[in-house]
């Protein structure tokens, strides 16, 4: 799941300003003229119409060093009032500036290399209105803007002229009303992994940068600005009266602070540095726990972090386990500070790479790569890796199989470290497996980065899964660190459910939950999330459904709302969680059962990062239960599809080694009834399996239609190759020529890629306009096999063995419930609210790979009806043709490519049999399937 993070907010739950008055406050009243002063801020204003302009340039208090343009007068509910430097205004209308609405906060942004941050400490002078950066940027404590004091000892007639002038209200805004208390945002290092800047240490090196050759300095990731040193400056108010030897002496004074502030700076930095190559020269506990203190202001690690990061600095790859929240991300943050290369860090959601990118310290710059970018955003990013600027790199896995990728990564620095972040992903036997994890081996990373160690990161891991993992990275088991699965600040309850809204509801009103403030609640189906969230809007409960069926900037909308207490509750599926900065979240409930213990472990571990007590509720119910555990099968392939399957990525011709070819995703998929996952999951095998059959290419486009503009077809293709073997090899409807980009690629002696280079350029001469289609896995073929029987038989039962795998895990999770809602009581002290010490045994046991006896068996193995049933079925479907998978699926409820539930779903055998083992509704089929077509099925 990819995540943009997209931000609308406005600002407002940091804003001070009174509510809105249904009528204008009352004029305030006339003033007698003050004397001019004959200093005049440059602070810009509209002059009234009686003002002449000066016929010298005045002299300054403030000098702005940005030409930063206010923004012009608007239709806004109000106006920040600017008196004029020459005098009371007679007009209003010119008197004053217009700054839009949620200008302040719209101010703050991250991006790939700079995260400044906002420091709300009140402030004792009066701020001059100045450039908005300077508002936000300022190293030093900023101006109060919102409720400044006055100066004290300052009559009304001895007011500065230029100040902002308001007799009564604090605020900006002029309002009679009470300024509330500013509510202090919680800074950007208190996130999901390592919660950052507990002592304030973060905001010493805001404005610092790594520079290429090791050194800290004002890099390009934390310029200093030429703003920066404006608020100090704003903070001084010149008094009328004064002479101006004082005004000088005070300038000077000034200027003295700031070169001793700027001194400061130097010599953090220059302590910092030191740090840095003492922890290299040496990575001692001492200069390790120094460095710590400087960037996080920690006294000390936790648990498993400084054995990793020690491990890492000397080149040792490792296996690192901690819980969620438990601080991984910081063994890879101050690795990276030590180590004189890139840290390449490996991550499974978009969302998750923008969430680490987010709690890197200041002093590390950092960027992501990933497909949501533009090709501008792209290229910058692999310009400054090949400049060596960046420390930190995020990646997902798929992009070890672009070229460019690695050509500018290998002519850069080296990479020092590879973060495998939810390495769990590697492993088939996981609860997330992904086909793009294979290919992170030692073996390939060795042979394409020449990586000096690897650093694999979990929260959750059985032994199966460990042994997995730890095989392909070439981890020895010495290196491993393990940590407890789960914190001891989380409830744990299950309950068996009756009316699952109902019962929903009278949870979140009913203590302890009705003192919590946030609150996740996990869904299977995107369908429940958008009911639920309604619901309980209906029954006065703030809440949003999340999931990956909506777009990405309402996603990224919903988990700022929910990040900033603006709703109390988010519906949502697994894709919402592993993004998330918010370390209060109070508890987890989950409506449904978890897919396996691997799945709640992580999710109820998103609950009480900030080590709060939190509360874990599991709902359960047998007809759920039999409903997922059927969608556990609905990856499996039989042997005859996978036959099928192999005999078109390999065709007939044994003269085929080294030729490109394709295979159109959504076609394929119909075509073989496989899911685009399990047809990446077979490519990727053929891959990496003992034999290396292909070679997977990146997925592209791979059917082009293309038109000739300037020059005839026939013309072109006596000038350029590529044409002339595009017109021999396409197929021309109208003048459009529609041909296969591998088929050309071949022919030619290129990849699609460089083709597709050459068509570009055509392009932009304007000779040709074309368009593509057709999304495509596209592979080199390396070596023919030579006995498919035997090959599809090995596939085939690896892919059986896997959704074995995943089944038993569901029996597992719902033993666990159903062991602490039935058993817990009478073997256990648990409470009918509280099964936390049950759950952590059976839990622990688990991961430990003990075989817990099966509480109950809700899964029947025989049915009166069943062959009947089946019979009457393919009688009534006799123009479809069936595989004994197919039969079962429709018989369980579950839709596939071939057997689409807008289809088959509206037949009344549609999961009839769920109760029924899958494997025994197979067998009946294939026995039925014989009798009907005279012949095996396999």
């Amino acid at each position: 799941m990819q995540f943009d993070s997209d931000s609308d907010s406005d600002g407002s739950h940091v804003s001070t300003t009174p509510p809105r008055q249904t009528s204008p406050p009352p004029p305030l009243p006339p003033k007698p003229p003050r004397p001019v002063s004959n200093k005049k801020s440059k602070i810009k204003t509209k002059p009234s119409k009686s003002n002449k302009p000066p016929s010298k340039p005045p002299e300054t208090l403030i000098q702005q060093e940005d030409n930063f343009p206010l923004p012009s007068i608007t239709s806004l509910p109000f106006q920040i009032r600017l008196r004029t430097s020459d005098g009371p205004s007679t007009s209003s209308s010119h008197s004053m500036e217009t700054l839009p609405a949620g200008f302040f906060s719209k101010s703050i942004s991250f991006s790939k290399i700079r995260k400044p941050l906002l420091n709300l400490e009140p402030s004792e002078s009066q701020p001059v209105l100045n450039s908005p950066k300077t508002i936000v940027h300022s190293a030093e404590k900023p101006p109060n803007l919102i409720g400044a004091k006055k100066p004290p000892n300052l009559s009304d007639a001895k007011k500065p002229p230029n100040l902002i002038a308001a007799k009564k209200p604090p605020n900006l805004i002029g309002a009679s009303l009470p300024t509330p208390a500013v509510k202090v945002l919680r800074g950007a290092g208190e996130g999901n992994f390592v919660k950052l800047n507990l002592s304030g240490k973060r905001k010493k090196f805001l404005n610092k940068g790594w520079k290429k050759n090791g050194k800290f300095g004002s890099g390009k990731r934390y310029r200093r600005n030429s703003y920066s040193n404006s608020s100090s400056k704003n903070k001084r108010t010149k008094l009328e009266g004064e002479g101006e030897d004082n005004e000088e002496d005070g300038l000077g004074l000034e200027n003295a602070k700031q070169k001793q502030k700027q001194n400061g700076w130097e010599i953090e930095c220059k302590v910092l540095e030191e740090a840095v190559l003492a922890a290299r020269a040496e990575a001692s506990d001492e200069n390790l726990v120094k460095l710590l203190k400087l960037i996080h202001g920690y006294d000390s690690f936790r648990e498993g972090q400084l054995e990793a990061i020690k491990n890492v600095l000397a080149g040792k790859s490792t296996m690192l386990i901690l819980p969620t929240g438990a601080g991984k991300s910081l063994c890879y943050q101050l690795s990276a500070l030590i180590l004189p290369g890139i840290t390449l860090v490996v991550s499974p959601l978009l969302a998750l790479m923008i969430d680490q990118l987010k709690q890197l310290p200041p002093l590390i710059s950092g960027a992501i790569l990933s497909s949501a970018q533009t090709l501008e955003e792209s290229s910058e990013t692999l310009s400054q890796l090949r400049q060596g600027t960046i420390k930190v790199l995020f990646v997902s896995p798929e992009r070890f199989l672009n070229k460019e990728f690695l050509s500018a990564i290998s002519a850069g620095s080296a990479v020092s470290l590879v973060v495998i972040d939810e390495a769990h992903c590697i492993s088939e036997w996981s609860h997330n497996f992904r086909p793009s994890f294979m290919r992170l081996r030692a073996s390939l990373l060795q042979r394409s980065l020449n990586v000096g160690s690897v650093l694999a990161m979990t929260a959750t891991a059985t032994t199966t899964t460990l042994d997995s993992i730890m095989s392909a990275l070439d981890i020895p088991f010495i290196n491993l660190i393990q940590n407890a699965h789960l914190r001891d600040n989380l409830r744990l309850s299950v309950s068996l459910i009756k009316n699952r809204m109902k019962d929903l509801l009278v949870l979140i009103k009913s203590p302890p939950f009705t003192e919590v403030k946030s609150i996740i609640v996990y869904c299977k189906f995107q369908s429940e999330t958008d009911q639920i969230s309604r619901y309980l809007n209906d029954n006065n409960i703030s809440a949003k459904s999340y999931h990956s069926g909506i777009f990405a900037k309402e996603r990224g909308y919903v988990q700022e709302l929910f990040g900033s207490n603006k709703i109390r509750v988010v519906v949502a599926t697994v894709a919402f969680g592993m993004g998330l900065d918010k370390s209060d979240v109070g508890a987890v409930i989950h409506y449904s059962l978890p897919g396996s213990l691997e799945e709640y472990v992580q999710e109820i571990g998103r609950a009480g990062r900030d080590g709060r007590l939190s509360y874990c509720h599991l709902f359960y119910d047998d007809e759920m239960y039999f409903k997922l555990r059927s969608l556990m099968y609905s990856e499996g392939v039989d042997e005859y599809a996978v036959n099928k399957f192999l005999s078109e990525v390999f065709p007939a011709d044994k003269s085929s080694c080294g030729k490109i070819r394709s295979l159109i995703k959504e076609s394929a998929s119909r075509r073989f009834d496989m899911k685009e996952e399990v047809i990446l999951t077979v490519l990727t095998r053929l891959e990496l399996g003992d034999v290396q059959y292909l070679q997977l290419l990146p997925q592209t486009n791979v059917t082009c239609l293309l038109n000739f503009y300037k020059t005839p077809a026939a013309s072109l293709a006596q000038k350029i190759s590529a044409i002339a073997v595009i017109l021999k090899r396409s197929e021309n409807k109208h003048g459009q020529h529609t041909f296969d980009i591998p088929t050309v690629a071949n022919d030619m002696g290129v990849t699609p890629f460089e083709l597709t280079n050459q068509l570009y350029d055509l392009k932009l001469k304007g000779e040709i306009t074309y368009e593509m289609k057709d999304m495509a896995y596209c592979y080199r073929i390396l070596e023919v096999p030579t006995d498919f029987l035997s090959l599809s038989a090995d596939i085939t039962q690896w892919l059986s063995e896997v959704e074995s795998c995943k089944v038993r895990k569901m029996d597992a999770m719902f033993n666990a419930a159903y062991f602490a809602v039935n058993l817990c009581d009478k073997m256990n002290d648990c409470s009918s609210a509280d099964h936390t010490s049950c759950l952590q045994r059976i839990i622990l046991d688990y991961f430990a790979g003990v075989d817990n006896i099966d509480f109950c068996q809700k899964i029947d193995q025989s049915s009166p009806f069943l062959r009947a049933d089946i019979k009457v079925f393919l009688q009534s479907n006799s123009h479809a043709r069936f595989t004994p998978r197919a039969v079962a699926r429709v018989m369980h409820g579950i839709a596939s490519p071939a057997y689409p539930y807008t289809i088959w779903g509206k037949t009344h055998f549609w999961g009839r049999y769920t109760k029924i083992d899958f494997k025994v509704v197979m067998e009946a089929a294939k026995e039925e399937l014989k009798k009907s077509v005279g012949k095996d099925i396999l």
